[in-house]
């Protein structure tokens, strides 16, 4: 589906008008006349050479641009080395000869460096217009450098060209080095453009290239008349319904004919290698039948019968050797088994008395748990309550203090009032003023006259205040008592609590301990009952195992034994028989060595053989056909017929146009046409084969190369 969709713009890269449907015969356009279409194929061709000379002139220039670009770039490369090396020298030559920073000479002398002077033709084209600013620069760094010795002169002259020659050696190294790196990307391109050219030069030599030479030499042998002006010039639009093609059907016949001949030749060499199979299954089935029917005496007559009789006569004779050893081994067993019962008896006595210790000192030591975990409740309960007790007098003697402290003010006010009344009777003198000795008569009244109004109303408030001091001093001391009798009351109350909650923890932990003993008490009874079990199970497995062990230890010895005498006489024969079986071994790889080789070589020779009978009998169908085609050519020569070079010009020519070469196939259908008619046809969605109008896609076209 996405091949059929219509493009939104054209191709970029097509010049020419937009692309339409080509007019042929298949959609329905009118059929042109001979000198028509002569005409309109000398205007295609003189259309397309113009556009290759247009292509040229543009190659051309191209390659004229590309010519200046690269020796452009190759002479700023050049520059730009040429100015590192200088660089490079010049620092060089200044870390030579300054060595810290000296003092400033007057009698500077003339520069002499080796900086790629103008001996070098390099220097000259890249850097001799810039080279007199860069000196008179350096002269003045190195005027203030002192001077030295004749032979330290002499050295770093010497030093400095040693260096200069080492920088021009590097900078034309670098530039070998890229020309090497641009020559091999070259070569690699040539390398490859090579293999695909000589993978076309194989591909045209081929066997199927030249198959469809021979099919187009023998193309239309029938076809005698050339075609009319009202007939297209479209050999690849015949139809197949009824009517046979000359050139298929010739193809078809000489592969019939090869395909023929390969059978009977397939057929004969099936013959032999049946022969050849039934003469090797009758030698397999009377090996067989010899196998199976082998007597006693052939049994004795051979090795390994003998050597299992002298094996048998060995084991009777150890057999004899265990029996008595087995009624000696029994005794030591009886023995053993008395001397175990003992140790056993023994050991769960001894068992039994130690966990009767463990379990009394375990009980003694929960006993002295508990009564360490009664002493400290106790004690923490106490600590309770005189922590209680101390909250609640600390309370006690706040309120307390805050009583006292009213007093005291009372108190005050009391003094204060005595003393006003001790000045109200006489009993004291006031103080003297210096300000009322100042003020007048009248000013005096009427501070005298406020004085007594407040002192009237001072006597009026004392009776209301005496009166609630008095209730609040009863209502306090009430409440002090109050106070102390609440406190006295909870602190009671605490005690009593924390000695029913000592009582009650107390009850809980004994409960709690009773029930953990009784939890250990079982869980005791069961291990003991579980190690009771396993100590039974053990002892079981321990007389297997102890039955096991005796056994195998008899049966070591007496292996032993035995193995040592048949060790004495299998030395001598094994001595005798690795002579033997060295000679046989080397006979035997030998012999391998040897059939190997000619069953490779049998195999590859009749493998090799019938290939070439088919080969030859493919290639006597082939040879048949090439005379029948000589002698229909060598007939066609003598007749004069012109219609070989039309059809060899029809196979060429793309039948669409009738102009460009075949160079672009269908995959789906295997036709040939030009690319330009393929990608027109592409871009008028018109996508169906001319020849077959089987549809078909973008991606569905292949280039094919005829040379």
């Amino acid at each position: 589906m996405e091949d059929r969709k219509r493009a939104i713009v054209a191709d970029h890269d097509d010049a020419g008008p937009p692309s339409k449907r080509q007019a042929t015969a298949a959609n329905g356009a009118s059929r042109m006349d001979a000198d028509k279409e002569k005409d309109v194929e000398n205007y295609q061709k003189d259309a397309i050479l113009r556009q290759m000379k247009e292509y040229k002139r543009t190659c051309k220039d191209l390659e004229s641009e590309v010519k200046d670009l690269s020796r452009r770039a190759t002479y700023h490369d050049d520059h730009i080395r040429l100015i590192d090396a200088w660089f490079s020298q010049l620092l060089d030559e200044i870390q030579v000869v300054v060595n810290g920073t000296p003092p400033v000479a007057n009698d500077a002398e003339q520069f002499r460096s080796s900086l790629l002077t103008e001996s070098n033709p390099a220097f000259e084209e890249h850097l001799s217009s810039r080279s007199s600013k860069i000196r008179d620069v350096i002269k003045d760094i190195y005027g203030r450098i002192p001077q030295t010795s004749p032979e330290v002169k002499e050295l770093q002259e010497r030093m400095s060209a040693l260096l200069a020659a080492e920088k021009a050696h590097l900078m034309e190294l670098q530039r070998v080095t890229a020309e090497k790196e641009s020559l091999s990307d070259r070569l690699e391109s040539a390398s490859y453009r090579y293999l695909v050219a000589e993978k076309k030069l194989d591909r045209a030599k081929s066997a199927a290239v030249q198959k469809l030479e021979q099919q187009a030499v023998l193309k239309r042998d029938d076809d005698t008349t050339k075609p009319s002006k009202d007939q297209p010039v479209k050999d690849e639009k015949a139809e197949t319904n009824g009517v046979v093609d000359p050139a298929a059907a010739s193809a078809a016949e000489s592969g019939r004919r090869e395909a023929v001949a390969a059978a009977e030749k397939r057929k004969l060499q099936v013959e032999q290698l049946e022969a050849e199979n039934k003469r090797l299954m009758e030698d397999l089935t009377a090996a067989k039948t010899k196998a199976a029917t082998v007597t006693d005496d052939d049994y004795a007559k051979t090795g390994l019968f003998t050597i299992a009789k002298s094996q048998m006569e060995d084991m009777i004779t150890r057999l004899n050797d265990l029996k008595a050893t087995n009624t000696q081994l029994q005794e030591d067993i009886k023995k053993l088994q008395a001397e175990r019962t003992n140790s056993r008896s023994q050991m769960e006595e001894e068992s039994r008395s130690a966990i009767n210790e463990n379990e009394s000192q375990l009980a003694r030591s929960e006993t002295d748990l508990s009564r360490i975990r009664n002493l400290r409740d106790e004690l923490q309960a106490e600590l309770n309550v005189l922590k209680s007790t101390q909250t609640n007098s600390s309370a006690a003697i706040e309120a307390s203090t805050e009583l006292a402290n009213a007093r005291d003010l009372r108190i005050q006010a009391l003094e204060s009032e005595v003393e006003r009344f001790r000045l109200q009777v006489g009993e004291k003198q006031p103080s003297s003023d210096e300000d009322l000795d100042n003020l007048g008569i009248e000013e005096l009244r009427t501070q005298l006259r406020s004085v007594k109004q407040q002192h009237q109303l001072l006597s009026n408030e004392m009776p209301s205040m005496e009166s609630a001091w008095r209730k609040s001093s009863g209502l306090a001391s009430k409440k002090v008592s109050d106070q102390t009798a609440v406190e006295e009351m909870i602190s009671r109350s605490n005690a009593e609590k924390a000695k029913a909650e000592q009582k009650y923890f107390a009850s809980m932990k004994t409960l709690d301990s009773r029930q953990n003993e009784i939890r250990l008490l079982k869980m005791q009874n069961q291990k003991t009952s579980e190690i009771v079990s396993q100590l039974k199970d053990a002892e079981q497995a321990t007389r297997l195992l102890a039955v096991v062990l005796e056994k195998q230890v008899a049966d070591a010895k007496e292996g032993l034994s035995r193995l040592e005498g048949q060790n004495r006489n299998l030395q001598q024969k094994i001595s005798e028989g690795d002579v033997s079986l060295q000679t046989a071994k080397t006979e035997v790889s030998e012999l391998k060595k040897v059939l190997q080789t000619k069953d490779e070589t049998t195999h590859k020779a009749s493998s090799e053989r019938r290939k070439m009978e088919v080969e030859l009998s493919e290639c006597k169908a082939k040879l048949e056909d090439s005379k029948k085609q000589v002698e229909l050519l060598k007939k066609r020569s003598a007749t004069g017929d012109g219609t070989a070079a039309d059809d060899w010009r029809r196979m060429g020519i793309c039948p669409v146009c009738n102009v460009n070469l075949r160079n672009t196939a269908l995959k789906l259908c295997g036709h040939v046409f030009c690319n330009g008619c393929i990608q027109t046809l592409i871009t008028n969605r018109s996508r169906k084969c001319p020849t077959c109008t089987r549809n078909f896609g973008n991606n569905d076209s292949m280039p094919v190369h005829l040379n």
